[in-house]
């Protein structure tokens, strides 16, 4: 390693890593990434002062993916690692040319996808995480139908609309197959508004069969709920984290991605409350913190916070410390402390220390309204599904069995 055209730069690339405070064994990943990167520079003529961002997405498109099975659609490689990071190195070292990016073509998927991000964004007001789904197979489609070839959208065809929904819906469980179609019908309404497809050929996306309310939230009891509390070691730094994080979401009821992007500022200490900022639902709420809550979090940010510019409460738990990137950190997390716990639930993740909340509340006869408002509900729609679970209440209202007991 080290004789190929990148060769001169991974000392300089080393550096940064180690001043960014990554493992050893990280740094050697990266660099071993690097100098595959710079093989294949070599190998289509690829000088590294024309290196950028778009050459990178281009190396990493070609590249086969791994398929664990807790990745359905396949990982990347770890001859993708930090190369982004590998070409602001170069950057900062003046070896590329001024103009790092290259200019897309006016008709190019880049671009299409671009625009359709500003508009989720803008327009739409679409979460991050919605945006990225919704790019996700947005990216897909484009890539099935034109693939390196310039954007035609005459070229799209409603059997084509429908048997890539189709069969990206196939892939995936049943509570989750609506994923592919809320996308597609997004990127239709977007093209359409532009002209680019006719209207009509939102018709094309097939619907997903439901039923709403047809099944219950997935919950642990209260028992079980301490169960987990208990697995959490306070006696070690990391359990001191894992016991913050389950007391944020089974106390408060947030979601995974609320509490990754919680900040020390967002508690207030004085008044006894934590703000949650707009996220999913673009509304910011207050939620009130309890004396349980507060004390966990004064002896983690004490005791187990590493140090770091960020202001994010929760980093990761490896140098370099940075703020957690994705919400499948924590749902990773809970499902670790589940299995300790030896506790089963279908389906494991953040969200079920949230049901058992909204269950709990529920059950003894706190108003909806005030469920949602704790959740962060935009619509108290989403908080019917928690009567199903008063089944004293409802035992009052059930229409007696036709026959009688017969």
């Amino acid at each position: 390693m080290g004789e190929g055209i990148l060769g001169p730069y991974l000392p300089a690339i080393a550096k940064v890593l180690d001043e960014a405070l990554y493992s050893t064994a990280t740094i050697r990943r990266h660099l071993r990434a690097a100098d595959h990167f710079g093989t294949w520079l070599q190998e289509n003529n690829i000088a590294v002062a024309d290196v950028s961002e778009v050459t990178v997405d281009r190396y990493i498109q070609g590249l086969d993916r791994q398929s664990p099975q807790s990745v359905p659609d396949g990982g990347l490689p770890h001859s993708a690692l930090g190369l982004h990071r590998v070409v602001e190195v170069l950057r900062q070292a003046e070896v590329l040319k001024p103009a790092t990016r290259a200019v897309e073509p006016r008709s190019s998927a880049a671009e299409w996808l671009a625009d359709f991000d500003h508009h989720l964004d803008r327009v739409a007001g679409c979460a991050f995480g919605s945006r990225d789904n919704y790019l996700r197979y947005a990216r897909r489609l484009l890539q099935e139908v034109f693939g390196d070839a310039e954007v035609d959208w005459s070229r799209l065809s409603a059997s084509t609309v429908t048997e890539f929904v189709r069969r990206e819906a196939a892939k995936l469980r049943p509570s989750a197959c609506g994923q592919p179609v809320t996308a597609i019908r997004s990127l239709i309404r977007f093209l359409a508004s532009k002209g680019s497809v006719p209207a009509g050929l939102y018709g094309a996306v097939p619907a997903v069969r439901t039923w709403r309310h047809s099944s219950i939230p997935r919950a642990t009891s209260a028992e079980e709920v301490e169960r987990v509390l208990a697995v959490c070691d306070a006696e070690l730094e990391y359990g001191l984290r894992e016991r913050a994080i389950v007391l944020l979401l089974a106390r408060l009821g947030l979601r995974a991605g609320e509490v990754i992007r919680l900040r020390v500022d967002d508690i207030d200490w004085m008044r006894g409350c934590v703000l949650i900022r707009a996220g999913k639902t673009h509304r910011e709420r207050s939620l009130p913190l309890s004396q349980e809550v507060g004390d966990i979090l004064v002896l983690y940010l004490r005791q187990s916070r590493p140090g770091s510019v960020h202001r994010e409460l929760f980093l990761r738990w490896h140098p370099p410390f940075r703020p957690l990137c994705k919400s499948v950190s924590i749902c990773t997390l809970v499902q670790k402390l589940l299995k300790r716990a030896g506790i089963s639930v279908h389906r494991p993740g953040a969200h079920v220390f949230r049901h058992t909340l909204a269950t709990g509340m529920a059950i003894n006869g706190v108003p909806f309204k005030a469920i949602a408002d704790v959740l962060g509900h935009g619509s108290l729609a989403s908080t019917e599904i928690y009567a199903k679970l008063d089944l004293d209440s409802l035992s009052q209202v059930a229409m007696p069995w036709p026959g009688g007991a017969e």
